[in-house]
């Protein structure tokens, strides 16, 4: 255990102990500080209004929990050295330094990377002040020696899930995402070198895959939110497709450019594109800020053609140029639990043997695998009708 040097009250955990040390170095640096303006949820707020809580929050949610695990942990016998210590600290409070505005949903597009591989660059960055952070890195990469530690970083049980599961659960008010956090890292342990959930938490690991689906349907595929997600990527396409936009924003610019994106600054842009000449990123625009969402249907593929023509059909005709703009269609998958030989949650016995998961409890298998559901949906017709292009 690091001695503490600041304390965070949060609404989800309590008192969060913040560390002396590059803990707290890492809490004021401008590349930690930039989270506090990016969302956890994105455009999820359309839907849950209170969904407006931050990437930072997140953060120190994740912080908390790791060092809650590692003094469970250490209460069992294992030991854990002070540097290793505070790299797991870090190594959780970092672990979404690599994402940009809106979370998910503009994922790959302000660069074409994903948010796992753009942290790594970050990282490099933050060891001109932090110092040496290699084995950070190696959590992060699953590649540390000691690798039930990487499990707990990123693994099917993690510290990150964790707190995501309780966080967005409280911020939306659904209630399916309540998790007992405290039982599940009361019962980890180590057992040849591996995170495992002792015996006597199966029941609460079960509770976790089955809420973890529930929240993907319930919160993060919501049709709504869905819809809103692929407002928002829609208008990008149409504000990178103009000839005319404010700043000379392209994907090869590098972090540097990246890291002076927020949300503030995105919908800047938004609302400069309600005056622009392109007629889509006129339209997108004030969809977004009107709150006008692709209205979604769970549908089976083949009806999508159908739907597409009944929309398309009502449309003015002015509009009927731009349709392509106006309508989506796509696959969401919603995979909670799909275990393989390096990925298994493992169970410790009570007679001492490890056992995956799914041996235990061979109806995890069926709920928690992956399922896709296709996706179709236009703009309100009726909006655009309103809308002069």
């Amino acid at each position: 255990m690091l001695p503490v040097a600041k304390i965070v009250n949060d609404p989800v955990h309590g008192f969060i102990r913040l560390p002396a040390g590059r803990v707290l170095q890492a809490l004021n640096h401008p590349i930690v500080q930039r989270l506090r303006r990016l969302s956890q949820l994105g455009l999820a707020q359309f839907v849950y209004p209170g969904a407006t809580h931050t990437r930072f929050l997140h953060a120190l949610g994740v912080l908390h929990l790791a060092q809650e695990a590692l003094t469970s942990l250490a209460g069992k016998g294992v030991t854990i050295s002070a540097e290793t210590w505070e790299a797991v600290l870090l190594a959780a409070f970092l672990h979404d330094i690599g994402h940009g505005p809106f979370s998910h949903s503009l994922e790959g597009q302000l660069l074409p990377y994903t948010h796992e591989t753009i942290g790594l660059q970050l990282l490099e960055l933050l060891e001109r002040d932090l110092g040496d952070l290699s084995e950070v890195r190696a959590l992060w990469q699953g590649t540390h020696p000691r690798s039930f530690l990487s499990e707990l970083i990123a693994g099917q049980i993690d510290v990150d899930r964790l707190d995501y599961l309780v966080r967005d659960s409280f911020f939306t008010g659904v209630q399916e995402g309540l998790v007992g956090t405290e039982r599940l890292i009361y019962t980890m342990a180590v057992a040849e070198n591996r995170l495992v959930i002792e015996e006597k938490g199966l029941t609460s690991v079960e509770k976790f895959i089955v809420t973890r689906r529930f929240m993907y349907w319930q919160v993060y595929l919501h049709k709504a939110v869905l819809g809103a997600e692929w407002l928002l990527r829609r208008w990008w396409a149409a504000f990178a497709q103009s000839e005319e936009h404010p700043r000379n924003y392209s994907t090869d610019t590098g972090l540097d450019r990246f890291l002076s994106l927020d949300e503030a600054a995105i919908w800047g842009w938004i609302h400069w594109g309600t005056g622009a000449a392109f007629p889509p990123l006129r339209v997108l625009s004030r969809a977004l800020l009107e709150r006008q969402l692709y209205k979604i249907r769970y549908t089976p593929p083949e009806e999508a053609p159908f739907l597409r023509e009944v929309w398309r059909k009502r449309l003015p005709s002015p509009h009927q140029t731009w349709q392509e703009w106006f309508w989506v269609e796509g696959w969401a998958e919603n995979e909670a639990y799909q275990p393989g030989q390096e990925e298994n949650i493992l169970i410790l016995t009570k007679g001492g043997q490890i056992r995956a998961l799914q041996e235990l409890s061979p109806w995890i298998h069926e709920l928690a695998g992956p399922t896709r559901r296709f996706f179709a949906g236009g703009l309100p017709v009726a909006w655009l009708e309103s809308q002069q292009l």
